[in-house]
């Protein structure tokens, strides 16, 4: 019984990270992507080259991290259901 209530808690563990992770993945590299390409855009006046650059660098790392945690995530969590 003890079991499975830790078997229960790692799971939800392992969600509130998952969950808490997602948010600050997506996030984190658009707003500092769009940042840059409006700094880089202002120093060479170049609007909106830089930004447009930026930005699918930014989507680009967004998907590779998205990719590198749910992935193992899945995994993980189809070898518990077995």
């Amino acid at each position: 019984m003890h079991s499975q209530h830790q078997k229960n808690t790692n799971r939800w563990g392992n969600v509130l990270f998952l969950g808490s992770g997602i948010g600050f993945m997506l996030a984190t590299p658009l707003v500092v992507s769009t940042i840059v390409g409006v700094w880089v855009d202002k120093r060479l006046e170049t609007f909106p080259i830089a930004i447009i650059i930026s930005v699918i660098f930014g989507f680009a790392l967004t998907g590779l991290e998205f990719y590198k945690i749910v992935i193992p995530f899945l995994e993980k969590r189809s070898n518990l259901e077995k």
